[in-house]
């Protein structure tokens, strides 16, 4: 027999109608009770909340206003003041030596003192304090740069040995030296271990082509060596300037001596040694004695000539 076929009966749908959302979100604003709501007086509202447009300039202030606008108001001699203030609170260390107690209460006013007895610095805020002239970067030159490397069972550790000179261009000269894994802080360690190894230099005009009696050059004729290296230094008149390789000139150009011959023997060619050469010479100029009418004669000065 033949299957009926079912009849499908198609009953109306019913359109939704589409509200906006605006619509809906009133209606539901609407429904909500109104116990919730409470009414807060005007002026209590007034007091409490602060008003959007002072908050923003406020904020706008705070972000405008940085401390160089703020020093570029004010006078030459606030900023003077404020620049001193910087400069003590800088030196100010806590001293660790007799010495550098001596140095904090203004027992020691002068760096010669220390030299002249044979005293150890072990702070390099003693020169700091005594000759700050030498924190100026002109007046500290970096010698030499050298990478070493070690090898371990991890691998190869690479590190930077540097040598700086420092000094004041005025009888007082440092050299130090120091390694680290970077540039930068070897530089740092090495210009504190020079201001711990400062020497005071003597000056005068021992030339007998000259006889000028001034200090620019070496007093008399002083040797320094340092390994295979040897260099004599020798006075000469003024005018002539430093007759020495380019390690010796930023020595003896920091140390204060503006003219030289110089005589060299051994390995120039390795930095390290020649500049603790051309140091054993300047600090051979202290062992040396002379009368006291050769110190007039030849005007023999030791450290500062101001």
């Amino acid at each position: 027999m033949p299957r009926k076929k079912k009849e499908i009966i198609e009953e109306p749908v019913e359109e939704v109608k589409e509200e906006p959302l605006e619509t809906l979100e009133a209606k539901e604003i609407i429904e909500e009770p109104s116990e919730i709501v409470e009414d807060i007086p005007e002026e209590d509202a007034l007091e409490e909340t602060p008003l959007e447009e002072e908050i923003a300039e406020d904020v706008v202030i705070k972000d405008t206003t940085s401390e160089e606008e703020v020093i570029k108001k004010l006078s030459i001699a606030e900023k003077k003041r404020l620049e001193e203030e910087r400069k003590s609170m800088g030196n100010r260390w806590t001293p660790k030596t007799k010495l550098g107690r001596m140095v904090a209460n203004g027992e020691i006013t002068d760096i010669s003192q220390i030299l002249n007895k044979g005293l150890r610095i072990m702070e390099p805020e003693i020169v700091d304090v005594l000759l700050p002239e030498v924190t100026d970067q002109n007046n500290q030159e970096v010698l030499n740069i050298n990478m070493v490397q070690r090898m371990t069972d991890s691998g190869r550790k690479v590190r930077f040995s540097v040598m700086v000179v420092i000094g004041n261009r005025n009888g007082y000269v440092g050299i130090g030296k120091a390694k680290a894994k970077e540039v930068g802080p070897a530089i740092r360690k090495a210009i504190n271990n020079a201001k711990l190894n400062v020497i005071q230099v003597k000056r005068g005009c021992g030339s007998w082509e000259c006889k000028c009696g001034t200090a620019h050059t070496v007093p008399f004729r002083v040797t320094g060596k340092a390994s295979s290296v040897t260099v004599t230094l020798i006075p000469a008149p003024n005018g002539l300037g430093l007759a020495v390789g380019g390690v010796g000139k930023k020595i003896l150009s920091l140390a204060g001596i503006k003219d030289v011959w110089s005589k060299t023997d051994g390995q120039t060619q390795t930095t390290v040694n020649f500049a603790n050469s051309v140091m054993d010479a300047l600090y051979q100029t202290n062992t040396m004695s002379a009368q006291e009418r050769d110190i007039k004669v030849i005007g023999i000065v030791t450290g500062n000539t101001n």
